[in-house]
């Protein structure tokens, strides 16, 4: 199984963010929530870019901007 995300590297471990979002995607396609899928789908692309942090909070996303600014700020 080709797993994407951001811990590829590590055969015994799996993204569990991605794998989440993937689900809430296929969720929202199977009740027609075009809105709500093309908004997850945006997430997940920033995601695995490393563009945004993501949480969950009650089983809904939540992103973080700019993680990589934050750290470059603290250094």
């Amino acid at each position: 199984m080709y797993m994407k995300g951001r811990y590829t590297d590590y055969d015994n471990v799996a993204d569990f963010t991605s794998h989440k979002l993937a689900q809430l995607i296929h969720e929202m396609q199977s009740i027609q929530r075009v809105e709500i899928v093309k908004v997850l789908q945006d997430a997940l692309i920033a995601y695995e870019d490393g563009d945004i942090e993501v949480s969950f909070v009650d089983g809904w996303p939540h992103a973080l901007q700019n993680p990589k600014e934050e750290s470059d700020m603290s250094d």
